[in-house]
């Protein structure tokens, strides 16, 4: 199967989106929204900057994991 790039409805064309006068924040509220990670969180998400301690408690529970998914791959029979 051969993809057609010109069959793509995604596809960026430039002849379909002229813009037809001053942009209009209610007519497209996406290309007026924040483009960072604060903009993006839904309700309820948290926001704030994490603790130094919630920092190391996440590093150590990944070093962890690992250690223990290397000791289990070492420990177990081929096979």
């Amino acid at each position: 199967m051969t993809l057609d790039p010109d069959r793509d409805p995604d596809r960026f064309d430039p002849s379909r989106e002229v813009p037809t006068g001053p942009l209009d924040p209610a007519a497209d509220p996406d290309r007026f929204r924040a483009p960072t990670l604060p903009g993006l969180l839904g309700e309820g998400a948290f926001e704030q900057e994490r603790s130094s301690l919630t920092w190391l408690l996440g590093l150590l529970a990944v070093i962890g994991f690992l250690g223990l998914v290397t000791a289990l791959v070492h420990l177990l029979p081929a096979g």
